[in-house]
């Protein structure tokens, strides 16, 4: 028990780390680029590079708390699994079990969707001030790819590592990937109430995926497709 405790306190402590350095380097970069198209690509692209590097310091952590068994839960060719009824969400127990590989891409869809009307009402009310380019819109899902990467080792595969090295019960990680995921959201895009809830509910399933695919492949697709709303709707309105 005491190594549990010791070990989730480490993780908690990385998380909030992170956390900060997250919301630092956008006033505070580590590193400065003028290479790219605008502004919003230059700035975003020093801190993409800096939180990558971060991220993968967390996983060198993380594997060293649980002897590297934490490593196995970022395969990507892991991509089934059953998923455990969750009544409140539409999963109900049934004949035949709902699996990942079934309705994963549904659920892809259906949060993307939900996203994209979100980010509508809070981002482009302010009106669209930059046109893209086939060259802007593959850095702005580079972005993406690294970005969703970053926020899923830091604030799902952190928490679900130790659950699984210690066998606890799922809804710690499940319960620690919402909560710190939401709130972290009040301020961000999509923002406040909705932010949270719409933050807190994807942090919540994301780490259940990977608990219950034992890998990282629909935790990183389905915040890729959601980054890809969100950073696109801040390129045309903020660059």
């Amino acid at each position: 028990m005491k190594k549990i405790i010791i070990n989730l306190s480490i993780t908690i402590a990385l998380v909030g780390l992170m956390v900060a350095a997250l919301f630092t380097l956008p006033v505070h970069p580590v590193i400065k680029v003028n290479f790219l198209a605008t502004d919003y690509l230059n700035k975003t692209f020093a801190y993409q590079i800096s939180t990558l590097v971060l991220s993968f310091v967390i996983i060198l952590i993380m594997g060293l708390l649980t002897r590297f068994q934490s490593v196995k839960l970022l395969a990507l060719n892991k991509i089934d699994g059953e998923i455990n009824p969750e009544p409140w969400i539409g999963f109900f127990k049934k004949e035949k079990k709902d699996t990942w590989k079934v309705s994963g891409l549904s659920l892809a869809i259906i949060i993307t969707l939900v996203t994209a009307i979100v980010i509508y009402f809070q981002v482009y009310k302010n009106g669209v001030i930059q046109t893209f380019t086939i060259g802007n819109f593959l850095i702005v899902v580079l972005f993406a790819l690294i970005n969703s990467f970053v926020e899923e080792i830091t604030f799902r595969h952190t928490f679900v590592s130790i659950v699984e090295y210690h066998n606890l019960n799922r809804y710690i990680s499940q319960g620690l990937a919402a909560l710190i995921f939401g709130v972290g959201h009040y301020f961000g895009h999509p923002g406040k109430i909705p932010g949270v809830l719409l933050a807190g509910f994807l942090g919540w399933l994301l780490s259940k995926s990977i608990h219950e695919t034992k890998g990282f492949f629909w935790a990183w697709l389905i915040h890729f497709l959601q980054d890809i709303v969100i950073m696109t709707a801040l390129f045309l309105t903020l660059s």
